[in-house]
């Protein structure tokens, strides 16, 4: 009797592991200078995850990230069977429909972020940019600064797929360290999070992540889970 209550214990915790690529530290490398394939240095990371942690999005997203002298930058492949989005103007409320998210800080590497920048790219092409104050490492009591997209200096794109969107983005470290309000300092270090929020065809809203920031309701908005990254 209790060698089974053992292995239905066991079955049970199984069931809410959740099998996430996240690192603590990623490490990405230069673009390839190759004109046909930039991306063939890039990091790829899959396996986004439900916000709450209790498993993988139905939708996934898998991104390459890869970096050059003055960006960052991020390729999105996002599974999207249902794909909506009216928005057509710079900084509209994106993030109420499908959309790519990356939230990226420059800093101390044992300080959690206050100020980091947020990205949002729209299955259709339209950027979302803001200057993020988070002193709280929640949602709540949030102040951000809307940057207009021209004036951003990133370079975006998207376009549709047969089996969803691609999203490009090519974020300028300046922007960064700017958002972060932290100059070049040598020992600093980039970190960061990347999010989607998708309605699959017939099912419920995701709101999923690289790294599930354990909230639920879901909030993308939790410093302290950036994961490190590591310019190699």
């Amino acid at each position: 009797m209790k060698i089974i209550l053992v292995v239905i214990l066991v079955i049970i915790a199984n069931s809410f592991i959740v099998s996430s690529q996240f690192v603590e530290t990623l490490n990405i490398y230069r673009c390839s200078n190759n004109s046909t394939n930039q991306w063939s240095n890039a990091t790829s990371v899959t396996d986004f995850t439900l916000t709450s942690n209790f498993g993988l999005a139905v939708q996934q997203t898998f991104a390459s990230i890869c970096y050059d002298d003055q960006y960052l930058n991020i390729k999105a492949n996002c599974i999207d069977n249902n794909i909506i989005s009216p928005y057509n103007s710079c900084n509209q409320d994106l993030f109420n429909a499908d959309v790519f998210e990356t939230f990226v800080s420059y800093g101390p590497a044992d300080q959690i972020p206050v100020n980091y920048l947020e990205v949002e790219l729209s299955p259709y092409g339209v950027l979302f940019v803001s200057l993020v104050n988070n002193p709280n490492d929640e949602c709540n009591g949030i102040q951000d600064t809307l940057v207009d997209c021209g004036q951003s200096g990133i370079i975006y794109g998207a376009s549709t797929t047969n089996d969803g969107w691609d999203g490009t983005l090519r974020i300028p470290f300046n922007l960064i360290q700017k958002a972060s309000q932290h100059s070049e300092t040598e020992g600093y270090i980039y970190k960061f999070n990347m999010f989607r929020i998708d309605v699959p065809l017939y099912n419920y809203k995701e709101y999923s992540c690289y790294h599930a920031d354990n909230t639920n309701p879901p909030c993308f908005h939790v410093p302290s889970y950036f994961g490190n990254i590591a310019l190699n």
